[in-house]
């Protein structure tokens, strides 16, 4: 899924959560104190909607224990969730809720699951909200080079060597159409009419999206990752690649430097589990 669902320690479950959290929209932290009629109360990650008109507040329990979580701890985060006054509480642990656990929560706002179940429960809006436009955003400064119709392109390629040339027009033919419709993945996803077939739907498994997807938009390269932001980070280290190898070509970068557009939330470091191959 978007991450490993099994993470080393209880550190790499909340920061695991928070940049989950943070990657679709919410305002997300770690061990926050949070203020209650019997004093503060440390919780794992807490988070809030501010997109949404009440803003609501999560608070999330991480328990990355090798067995499943008992009715003591939902207890006890019951109490929490009442004294905070949040609106929605996670119980997220490697094993899940013990049976007895899982009754306490049916019709009420507490929901436990596993980190691969959290995941699953997200993984649209990250899909939608970071996935496809941090890679449509990527894409953009690359494509300067190899589009249609840029002046500036044009301009520069003329007083280029005939052997750099040759260099351009070969990095242009070999990535120019993957551009191009790297750079629109930020459009298809948001605007379904212009996706057409179904080459940005929501996939269900990695290997998958690789194969039926990636394959046609890039057949000159070999994605090897075991996760969706391993794979975002070798796609966004591709694009890196390509729009360094053109500027090389020029010594430089022949462009002025772009306004960041912040359409969404910042990431954490990259989990670098993945590689390509061109």
């Amino acid at each position: 899924m978007i991450d490993d669902p099994l993470p080393k320690n209880w550190r790499d479950l909340q920061t695991g959560v928070q940049q989950i959290f943070r990657n679709v929209g919410l305002l997300a932290d770690v061990e926050v104190d949070l203020g209650t009629p019997r004093g503060s109360v440390n919780v794992d990650v807490h988070a809030i909607d501010v997109r949404s008109v009440d803003k609501i507040r999560y608070i999330v329990e991480c328990k990355n224990w090798g067995s499943a979580v008992p009715q003591s701890v939902v207890h006890s985060f019951t109490t929490v969730m009442h004294e905070t006054g949040a609106n929605i509480g996670f119980i997220i642990s490697k094993r899940g809720l013990q049976q007895g656990a899982k009754q306490y929560t049916q019709n009420t706002n507490i929901v436990g699951m596993t980190y691969l179940e959290f995941q699953q429960r997200y993984f649209e809006a990250w899909w939608k909200r970071y996935f496809c436009p941090r890679i449509g955003d990527a894409a953009d400064n690359p494509l300067r080079y190899t589009e249609e119709f840029n002046s500036v392109r044009d301009s520069a390629y003329e007083k280029l060597s005939a052997q750099d040339q040759e260099k351009f027009d070969r990095l242009r033919q070999e990535n120019g159409g993957s551009l191009m419709i790297l750079s629109m993945f930020n459009y298809l996803v948001m605007s379904p009419a212009l996706n057409t077939g179904t080459m940005l739907d929501v996939p269900t498994d990695l290997d998958e999206f690789k194969t039926r997807v990636l394959a046609k938009i890039t057949p000159h390269i070999e994605w090897h990752c075991y996760t969706f932001r391993g794979l975002l980070d070798i796609i966004l280290k591709y694009l890196a690649d390509v729009e360094g190898d053109f500027d090389a070509i020029f010594g430089g970068s022949i462009f002025e430097p772009r306004d960041p557009i912040s359409r969404v939330t910042a990431d954490g470091p990259p989990l670098e589990d993945g590689i390509y191959h061109r």
